[in-house]
């Protein structure tokens, strides 16, 4: 028996969030190339250069989520969702790629004479305006990720706030070359920036080919072991045993495979029902999905009399 269960609003609200983030990623990118023109400042630079990656990151994602929500077809029974993972690990990719960039920018700096910094007033009004648009937008794409089941959106969620952490250690730091006028703060800050974006893009690189690799989420997988539990144990338990409980998921589509144990005497019918019931729960345990539940009958170890031979 195999069920199937799937809602379209919420593919409709990762479309929209992603397109935002897309719009997002290009203010950003504005406020803070206009900072590092007016100040000249390293650390700016760095900040504005991971503004670029957001805005390729964010249509790439959009690009994923587009893909990922096409129906399966003959090539791809299993749908397309696998996309977004793939997209979060090429994000992962692009973030690192941004910080090794930063760092050499910055080394070559420090082998070069630096002249003093100019308008920071305004520079740092520009990056504080940034960040503030990037928080509030990452945070947005977090939540709604998790929610819908989007790894793409997770991803962009997750680098905008990385985004808005750099953006404030930034500003942090050229309010100190501005109260104490030692550039090398300026440098210093550069070269952190750079090393915290190649291990969020490492770490985001490893979690999305976890995902690529098929493991089982384990939150995704006490949900399925409370659903099938409640209904082996307890008076009015209608499977005697349950075991080969697999599942995976694309994105938002969950496929979950399981063996279900019922009394021998049970009919086909009877059984049937039982098996749409089970599969139907933990779908909406877990989601978007296909559930396919095996039925056996019992052997009579589950100590049932209904059960004895």
């Amino acid at each position: 028996m195999t069920t199937k269960w799937s809602t379209t609003t919420g593919k409709r609200g990762d479309t929209i969030a992603a397109s935002i983030a897309v719009a997002v990623g290009l203010v950003g990118f504005g406020l803070k190339g206009a900072g590092w023109m007016l100040t000249g400042s390293e650390a700016i630079f760095s900040d504005a250069l991971e503004s670029t990656v957001n805005i390729v990151a964010s249509v790439v994602a959009l690009a994923a989520i587009l893909y990922a929500q096409r129906p399966p077809d003959k090539e791809h029974p299993y749908g397309h969702g696998k996309a977004e993972f793939a997209s979060a690990a090429l994000e992962g990719v692009m973030i690192a790629f941004a910080g090794v960039v930063v760092l050499i920018h910055a080394l070559e700096g420090m082998a070069r004479a630096r002249p003093p910094l100019e308008r920071l007033d305004i520079g740092l009004w520009l990056v504080v305006a940034s960040a503030v648009l990037n928080g509030v937008t990452g945070g947005a794409l977090l939540w709604w990720g998790r929610h819908s089941g989007s790894a793409a959106l997770v991803g962009d969620g997750r680098h905008l706030l990385a985004d808005l952490l750099t953006t404030m250690g930034v500003v942090g730091a050229l309010l100190l070359v501005q109260w104490t006028g030692l550039l090398w703060i300026d440098t210093a800050t550069a070269v952190l920036l750079a090393t915290i974006l190649v291990i969020v893009g490492g770490r985001l690189i490893r979690e999305s080919l976890s995902s690529l690799l098929e493991r089982q989420d384990e939150g995704d997988h006490a949900k399925l072991r409370a659903v099938l539990e409640r209904h082996a144990q307890g008076e009015d338990a209608v499977i005697c045993s349950f075991d080969s409980l697999r599942h995976r998921h694309d994105g938002r589509a969950h496929w979950i495979d399981m063996h279900l144990r019922v009394p021998s005497k049970l009919t086909v019918s009877q059984g049937h029902e039982i098996a749409s019931m089970v599969e139907r729960e933990a779908l909406q345990a877990v989601g978007d999905g296909t559930a396919t539940a095996h039925i056996e009958p019992c052997d009579g170890r589950c100590g049932r009399a209904s059960c004895r031979k």
